[in-house]
């Protein structure tokens, strides 16, 4: 038993809700023990006296094991701790509690077609269990689909709600009508049903098209045809680890990667696991409502019956996230792993609260949507967060509608979109919850990379804010899907305003920088850009806005690409105020072109204009480039500039208690 001055209650998967849940452990007449629902375990808080609910803090600790949820937790304020009697619940000293919204599929398994096993699921006949995510061991496995690898690309669109296909990339598959499609367009996404198929004209038709601002046959600036695959589908069972599901018979079908026979398979069948019920503008909040080292797992996401269109904007919520939190104020998730889920891993509404510590994978949108429009900062620290867009692509790692707080030492990486995504534009029209905007957002010490494979129009940090500081983040390997529009290091749009981005060190990808119409009072300040293939900054206006105040001062700009250019500057109107005491390095030896701007097309030209009147053209001597080390040698002529040597030894997790915690 966990000895402590608080009040303790516990939950064990060998407990029994008609238990005080009192003891660690059953006693040996069995007549006394733990509880066996967390529900109860919250249940019985609530049943304390005001005077029991203040008098010491309250711990429920959860034993190792699974928690398979018949229905979602819901916490409301009525649930809620106090500053010195917090309720807190908590993984069972060195023991891993797993709450998981699925079901274990115990079934038998016969064999289908060579490796490939089955077996009929009870309650998944006639389509009365569709889940669309399959976990083995805990570890997610992929919904068979067509191609194996990369994407078919349709010839040309025939109606809103139609194409025509190249001849065997779709056919009357097996069970047609539950095949799923899924087209890309630029930086979002449609997931389609098909409704016919006609093989002579190779068209396939849908039960609902692509929402009209992004039709068929228009891919963003690329101007291809759309990529796209097929999920869901029998045919493409070809890979150990491969799934299909019959909606009609309920036979589950598996390329097995282990022993079926000691295998624990899980399917979902919940969309949410935790909801806390607050109101945050009415000001009724869950309060001091903290969780630690728990495990959450296993939900899934559905799809109406006309499809789903596509996303509005990168990173809007399409399903419920697995932990949401609305109403959340001064609570904490910490220590705890989110895995396996059909929308986002945590979406939370509210001031003040905590999330550290954290493990997110295998999502099937982004890993965390934070919402806040009060004074009190919310904190995200030290999340390991990866491998998030299964479902939906389009979503980012981070999501942040919130004026102000802290977004540090996070490690983000293999996302299908952007690492951190932040944003007020969108709630423009909603001023009396913006109140907390010119408080600031610091987004610092991130180590974000690998980013954008199927999907373009993103960046490691993505930001369509105001009053942002942007310091000391470690940025790499962006490179977005094609030759459409790019993949950046950086990117402030959409009116981004009293910004500084100092100290970041960006490299390896399509672009270093956008810096997008109408930014105003915004400074890039002694960062490391090296390695852009395209272009290394861009400054751009393609609507009625000019840049107002925009500053680029002491930075290192580095790139081997020969026909890469180092500015793109999109007109009169995007031009910076001042760009001065940088140091640029062709290191392939390709000209320094300044592209789109007339009468400027190199650098020489580009001093002519004023700028850059002291900066260098010299090596910035890297000590390690060739091992993506970017300190600069002492000798560097960086440091002449007055360039501040950056130091990464903390970025990310590195050096933390959390360094190497989780998968």
């Amino acid at each position: 038993m966990v000895e402590s001055y608080e009040t303790v209650f516990y939950v064990a998967p060998n407990g029994d809700d008609g238990w005080s849940g009192k003891l660690a452990a059953p006693n040996a007449e069995r007549t006394d023990g733990p509880f066996a629902t967390i529900a109860r375990a919250r249940e019985a808080i609530r049943a304390m006296s005001a005077e029991e609910r203040v008098a010491h803090p309250i711990t429920v600790w959860i034993r190792g094991g699974s928690y398979y949820l018949e229905e979602p937790l819901v916490f409301g304020p009525e649930d809620s701790g106090t500053f010195a009697s917090p309720i807190t619940y908590a993984a069972y000293p060195g023991e891993t509690p797993i709450l998981s919204g699925g079901r274990p599929i115990r079934a038998a398994w016969r064999p289908y077609q060579g490796p490939i096993m089955v077996c009929t699921v009870p309650g998944a006949q006639g389509g009365g269990w569709k889940f669309r995510r399959l976990a083995v061991n805990g570890k997610a496995k992929r919904r068979a689909r067509l191609p194996q690898e990369g994407y078919f690309r349709l010839v040309e669109p025939v109606s809103p709600v139609a194409f025509r296909y190249k001849e065997g990339d779709i056919r009357r598959f097996h069970n047609l009508q539950d095949v799923e499609v899924v087209v890309f367009h630029s930086w979002n996404e449609s997931r389609l049903l098909i409704a016919e198929v006609d093989e002579a004209k190779r068209v396939v038709t849908f039960t609902g098209g692509p929402e009209p601002s992004h039709p068929f046959g228009w891919e963003g600036v690329e101007g291809r045809r759309n990529r796209y695959y097929v999920e869901n589908v029998r045919e493409g069972l070809t890979q150990p680890g491969d799934w299909y599901l019959d909606y009609h018979t309920g036979e589950l079908y598996y390329w097995p990667e282990e022993d079926l026979a000691q295998a624990e398979v899980v399917a979902p069948a919940l969309k949410q696991l935790v909801r806390f019920e607050g109101e945050a503008q009415k000001g009724r909040y869950v309060q001091y409502l903290h969780f630690r080292g728990l495990t959450f797992s296993d939900t899934d996401w559905e799809l109406p019956p006309t499809g789903y269109p596509g996303c509005g904007d990168v990173g809007d919520i399409v399903e419920p996230s697995a932990l949401d939190l609305e109403g959340a104020r001064r609570c904490s998730l910490e220590g705890c792993c989110i895995r396996n889920t059909g929308g986002y891993a945590l979406e939370i509404a509210g001031p003040g609260n905590r999330i550290v510590g954290n493990v997110i994978y295998d999502t099937g949108s982004g890993g965390i949507v934070l919402r806040n429009y009060t004074g009190e900062h919310n904190v995200i620290a030290y999340n390991h967060i990866h491998h998030c867009g299964v479902v939906y692509p389009s979503a980012v790692g981070i999501n942040i509608d919130d004026g102000g707080g802290i977004i540090a030492h996070n490690l983000i990486h293999d996302i299908t979109h952007s690492g951190i995504y932040a944003r007020h534009w969108a709630t423009d029209h909603q001023p009396l919850e913006r109140v907390n905007q010119e408080e600031g957002l610091v987004i610092e010490y991130n180590e974000i990379y690998n980013l954008m494979a199927p999907i373009n129009d993103g960046a490691g940090i993505f930001v369509r804010d105001s009053d942002m500081l942007i310091r000391n983040n470690l940025i790499h390997d962006v490179y977005s899907y094609g030759e459409g529009t790019p993949g950046w290091g950086i990117y402030l749009g959409c009116r981004s305003r009293n910004s500084r981005v100092e100290n970041n060190v960006v490299y390896r990808t399509r672009e270093s920088v956008h810096i997008w119409y109408g930014n105003e009072n915004c400074t890039w300040i002694n960062n490391i850009f090296v390695n852009a293939k395209k272009t290394q900054i861009n400054y751009t206006n393609d609507r009625d806005t000019r840049h107002v105040n925009v500053r680029f001062l002491r930075n290192i700009v580095c790139w081997d690409e020969p026909g890469a250019w180092l500015f793109e500057v999109g007109g009169e109107r995007s031009l910076p105020a001042e760009s001065d005491y940088n140091l640029f390095y062709p290191a392939g030896g390709g000209p320094m072109v300044i592209g789109s701007l007339a009468g400027v097309g190199d650098y020489a030209a580009w001093r002519a204009r004023g700028y850059d009147a002291h900066s260098l053209v010299a090596d910035p001597l890297f000590v390690d480039a060739a091992h993506d080390n970017y300190a600069l040698k002492p000798e560097s002529p960086a440091l002449k500039l007055g360039f501040k040597p950056i130091d990464l030894s903390t970025v990310g997790l590195r050096g933390s208690a959390w360094e190497r915690k989780g998968p």
